[in-house]
């Protein structure tokens, strides 16, 4: 039975009573208490679905944005509560109207964003990224939705990302994605979360080829430096004494002096070539190169048993800096002939060929290690130091000849058996790339 029920069947009887006379008194008594206890519970209910109520509309607004508002009738303490609960939804339905109003522009941010961005929403789901976000971290067109790990891969980026979420200023952290370093900034953005991120693997990478080219450099000039400081010591005590051997001495110091000598030309070469500035072209004829290169270097082959030989067109046109095609060609036909074998060849050949002039320098010497071939470029790398050094060479000859290419918008590539020779080809636009 409800209470209300309950009460009104205690009244009717209570009244029966009372017409009738209540012949006990503890009767009555008890028929009271039972009524007071029937009334309390009657208004416990009204509370209680007041309050029910209450929550209902509250959950409707905050679920579906609803623009009602919450009405009680009741006391003066109930109206006041409906009054802050109005207030507090309308505030909170202005809040969410104006972050739907800033999303689409949030989006729009990232995507006109040049370095690679992400936006995720308050409970770290990703809401948008830009092509470069994407291209970077491999992350694929339905990605919307997934969080932070889910979409990049990363658990360290998610903790930036809670970092983030937690502090008042951007959180700044370096991690390692696959084969990429990568700096990523993480802020906030209303209740969002922005993620920038900067690609730093080429300036890393950049920076550690500078650290070891100071390290190289220092090393060999301290070489020839140290050999020349020893010499001219020595010359010094037997010059008067022993002129014959002061004459060795000198001779030795003159070599030294040399190789320090081109060591200097080819670092200054090198950081010349490095610069990228803009080249002073001129007409370059590379078949007249070759022929004269071949020509400087036939008493070198001849006393080294290497037949030299050139096939070339009566003219090779490109446009470039006369200066550095002379040391593309000069560095691939000295090496060809100072790494040969007696009885052995090099063959220097030019053609033209889809709008480049193509040249290839292929001798039938000693060969290069398959695991040296990916480093012969690098700045000081040597297959033989003992014998590069020996020979005079400075390390760099192939890495200046690298630059030299690519510089003037061509291509060099290498083939090399060990034991039966080593072909360079070089690639050289005929016109200026625009």
């Amino acid at each position: 039975m409800k209470p209300s029920a309950l009460i009104v069947a205690l009244a009717i009887g209570l009244a029966g009573y009372a017409a009738a006379g209540i012949p006990n008194p503890a009767t009555a008594v008890a028929l009271v208490v039972l009524l007071a206890i029937a009334g309390a519970a009657i208004l416990h209910q009204v509370e209680a679905r007041r309050i029910r109520r209450l929550a209902d509309t509250i959950n409707r607004q905050l679920g579906n944005n609803e623009p009602a508002s919450v009405e009680f009738r009741g006391g003066p303490a109930w109206r006041q509560l409906a009054v802050a609960v109005n207030s507090l939804t309308a505030a909170y339905r202005r809040r969410g109207a104006k972050l739907e109003r800033e999303r689409p522009w949030r989006r729009e941010l990232v995507d006109s964003l040049v370095q690679p961005a992400l936006l995720f929403s308050a409970d770290s789901r990703m809401l948008s990224a830009n092509d470069a976000a994407r291209a970077l971290l491999g992350i694929p067109i339905d990605a919307e939705g997934l969080t932070v790990v889910q979409a990049v891969g990363s658990a360290a980026l998610a903790d930036g990302v809670r970092e983030a979420r937690s502090s008042a200023r951007p959180v700044t952290l370096d991690v390692e994605h696959g084969d990429r370093d990568l700096r990523a900034v993480a802020s906030r953005v209303g209740d969002e979360m922005l993620l920038i991120i900067a690609d730093r693997t080429r300036e890393l990478r950049v920076e550690e080829v500078r650290r070891n080219f100071v390290v190289n450099a220092s090393h060999e000039l301290k070489t020839p430096v140290t050999s020349i400081q020893t010499l001219a010591e020595a010359l010094q005590v037997t010059l008067a004494n022993d002129p014959e051997r002061a004459g060795t001495l000198a001779n030795r110091l003159s070599s030294e002096a040399e190789r320090l000598a081109r060591l200097v030309r080819d670092l200054l070469d090198l950081r010349r070539l490095e610069e990228r500035g803009p080249l002073e072209r001129a007409p370059v004829d590379l078949a007249e190169l070759a022929r004269r290169t071949v020509a400087d270097q036939i008493s070198r082959a001849e006393t080294r048993e290497v037949e030299l030989t050139v096939d070339a067109p009566e003219r090779a046109m490109v446009a470039g800096v006369p200066g550095d095609l002379e040391v593309i060609v000069k560095n691939l036909v000295g090496n060809a002939v100072q790494y040969n074998r007696p009885g052995g060849s090099v063959d220097v050949t030019i053609e033209p060929r889809d709008g480049q002039q193509v040249i290839r320098v292929r001798d039938t010497g000693i060969g290069i290690p398959q695991q040296d071939l990916v480093r012969i470029f690098e700045r000081f790398y040597r297959v033989d130091t003992a014998r590069s050094r020996a020979t005079g060479g400075t390390g760099l000859g192939l890495s200046i000849v690298r630059h030299a290419v690519e510089r003037h918008g061509g291509s060099i590539n290498v083939e090399s058996l060990l034991g039966e020779g080593t072909t360079f080809t070089v690639s050289l636009p005929i016109e200026p790339p625009h």
